[in-house]
């Protein structure tokens, strides 16, 4: 027996082709990494500035859902489906890869290096990880999620 892997599907948020989508195509998508920035500093900035990037990356994610809300006719629906992708492509995936990325750079480093060496693999590593997170989401998405979601809402 083959078991065949479904193909990818196209991501689920993307923009349509009428208008620019400010939360997906403008430089408002850098909002959503703001997490993954302070995972990275961690080490070094206060606790305050950690949940503060935090905040800005669920506000991000808040908003992206109300603009789907409002974009797809007040439709609860596409705002349910962006508010998840949104949680788990922005914040809690890349938020929990960059923690343990850092966490573990943190032990392995040498003692000269246990301060800056975290933040600095915790950054470098960002651009790297958020392609395959966001296959991954649109993947679970449309062969989970999407399906639990259009029959909560049908």
């Amino acid at each position: 027996v083959v078991l065949q892997q479904p193909p990818l599907p196209a991501p689920t948020m993307a923009a349509t082709d009428e208008e620019e989508d400010v939360f997906r195509d403008g430089l408002l998508r850098y909002a959503g990494y703001a997490n993954e920035v302070g995972e990275s500093f961690k080490p070094l900035i206060p606790r305050a500035g950690y949940y503060a990037s935090y905040a800005v990356s669920v506000a991000y994610v808040l908003g992206d859902a109300h603009d789907k809300y409002r974009r797809h006719s007040e439709s609860t629906k596409e705002g349910a489906k962006a508010l998840v992708w949104q949680s788990f492509a922005s914040v809690l995936v890349p938020g929990f890869t960059i923690n343990r990325i850092v966490a573990v750079t943190g032990w392995l480093a040498p003692p000269s290096t246990k301060r800056v060496a975290p933040t600095a693999v915790g950054l470098a590593c960002i651009p790297f990880i958020v392609r395959p997170i966001d296959r991954a989401v649109d993947y679970a998405m449309a062969t989970l999620l999407d399906p639990l979601i259009d029959r909560a809402f049908a």
